[in-house]
């Protein structure tokens, strides 16, 4: 199946599947207002005194300027809803001391300060507005040694490093879209197909090298920096530093079966309870996603991961059927190696590494979507009657899916006060996406009505400026520490943004 008839198949086209990937028809971008709300910061000329010239003088990589080619597409976010952005300047690191460099000579001064990695911020704040970019897609250096542990540039793309994993035998949880940045994922937790069996992406960091607001170049670990260590595992990108490679452990490479299936439309919400009971009491190597899609009458589909012996995935199917009450309308499983089920999730299985990349990136040929996205975490079962209610959030209106990410399994075997990532206790993330352009309100009634039914947590990862509950919602009982903790390396706000930590203050 390639990416278009799956897509048809889950009735998805253009709202695909869990992290706006799949390109849509070319938008009309918005110029931004003349108040830049994007940014969090207005400042006039005058309040700023960066010397862009005396910086690009001490930088080994590149700097772009307003009037420079190649200037406008890299300051294009990847999701095209969020129109045009105007940053001051646009720094193509080449290494950390470059990293340094940019904190040294332009942090504080005026303009926000933003790392960008593979630049898949819902809300573009990687690229703001009247701010410095410091871009991190040169540092994509990937190293596996012989013991398994990775060396990851923070620039490196998601199919790039399970390539790179996947030829030394090697494999890492992390999320299905082939353009996501290594780090930004990372930062926010990393939720995807294998955390059940294998836990969150930053629970396998074992160390990371990050410049810091003072210019200082460190390697924090468990033993080193351990407060930092510990917000870096989950407290968002953006926040108290500028990673720029992390350490990783690795496990070996399985061989992974898919499978995917849709029931009746009538039985959607019987779909979504029987779903939740089912994921409660598979074993934790079986991962699952539920997605709930706008109709009249609306559709679901259930896809998901299996590693273990083909055979066994068919009886633990047969009893997701059972719960349901109705045979399946669709029904499709494959046996992949660890890659091929990458690039099966990311929708490129049947292409060459380079053509999953984006268009901005060597060799890409993906384009830029437009879309609005919002999140809740399930930490309650879901009876009959509140599923029910969940499935007439989306029920006509515009083009919107629902989905539900299963969480538990290693994820949950954490404590959650270990990492920065709060929501260890969840049954599953819920995303709400719309490619329409008319989406952006729908997704933010849908978040909000959700969270009496399913709980009112949000992964940061899935950013929402439109959220006015966003930091106990991103951060739950961590967010004291984590605020003490970015207010030690960032007194001076040099990393703040709208929703960063230093604007997570009481009245703030």
């Amino acid at each position: 199946m390639d990416r278009r008839q799956l897509l048809t198949f889950a009735g998805l086209v253009g709202v695909w599947a869990t992290i706006g990937c799949q390109p849509s028809r070319p938008q009309q971008v918005r110029r931004p207002p003349a108040t830049l709300p994007g940014t969090g910061v207005t400042p006039a000329p005058g309040d700023v005194s960066v010397d862009f010239a005396g910086l690009r003088r001490r930088l080994t990589g590149t700097m772009l300027l307003p009037d420079d080619t190649g200037y406008t597409a890299a300051a294009t976010p990847y999701n095209a809803a969020l129109g045009i952005r105007r940053p001051a300047a646009i720094i193509r690191v080449a290494d950390a001391a470059d990293v340094a460099t940019c904190v040294r000579h332009a942090g504080g001064r005026g303009l926000p300060l933003a790392a960008r990695s593979g630049g898949h911020s819902y809300e573009g704040w990687s690229t703001p507005n009247r701010g410095i970019v410091v871009d991190l897609s040169a540092l994509r250096a990937i190293h596996v040694r012989p013991d398994g542990t990775a060396i990851v540039g923070a620039g490196a793309l998601l199919i790039d490093v399970y390539a790179a994993l996947a030829a030394a035998g090697r494999a890492l949880p992390a999320g299905s879209c082939p353009s996501v940045g290594i780090a930004g994922l990372t930062l926010g937790g990393g939720i995807g197909v294998l955390c059940r069996a294998y836990g969150l992406t930053c629970d396998h960091v074992r160390a990371a090298e990050v410049v810091t607001a003072d210019g200082e170049v460190r390697t924090v670990d468990a033993n080193r920096d351990a407060d930092l260590f510990w917000a870096l595992r989950g407290g968002g990108g953006g926040n108290a530093g500028v990673v720029t490679a992390f350490t990783f452990g690795t496990v070996p490479a399985p061989i992974i079966s898919t499978f995917s299936l849709a029931f009746p439309a009538d039985r959607t919400g019987r779909v979504l309870t029987a779903w939740l009971d089912w994921m409660g009491t598979t074993p934790d190597t079986l991962w699952s996603l539920c997605a709930v899609t706008s109709a009249a009458t609306p559709t679901n589909r259930v896809t998901g991961t299996w590693i273990g012996p083909s055979d066994a995935l068919a009886s633990q199917v047969a009893r997701l059927v059972d719960a349901v009450g109705a045979s399946p309308t669709r029904e499709s499983s494959r046996r992949l190696g660890y890659l091929d089920a990458m690039k099966y999730f990311a929708g490129c299985t049947s292409s060459s590494i380079a053509a999953c990349h984006p268009a901005s990136f060597p060799g890409g040929t993906l384009d830029r979507n437009s879309f609005h996205a919002a999140s809740r975490m399930l930490v309650r079962p879901l009876t009959a009657s509140s599923a029910g209610t969940v499935v007439g959030l989306v029920k006509g209106g515009p083009p919107m899916v629902l989905l539900f990410d299963a969480l538990g399994g290693r994820v949950g075997e954490i404590t959650p006060s270990e990492t920065a990532f709060p929501h260890r206790r969840a049954l599953a993330s819920v995303q709400i996406y719309s490619g329409a352009n008319n989406g952006k309100s729908a997704v933010f009634r849908v978040q909000r009505d959700l969270a009496s039914l399913v709980g009112s947590g949000a992964y940061v990862n899935y950013i929402n400026a439109d959220q006015p509950d966003w930091a106990q919602a991103y951060y739950g009982a961590n967010l004291p520490r984590l605020r003490i903790v970015v207010r030690h390396f960032d007194p001076n706000g040099v990393f703040t943004f709208p929703q960063s930590a230093l604007h997570a203050e009481p009245g703030g």
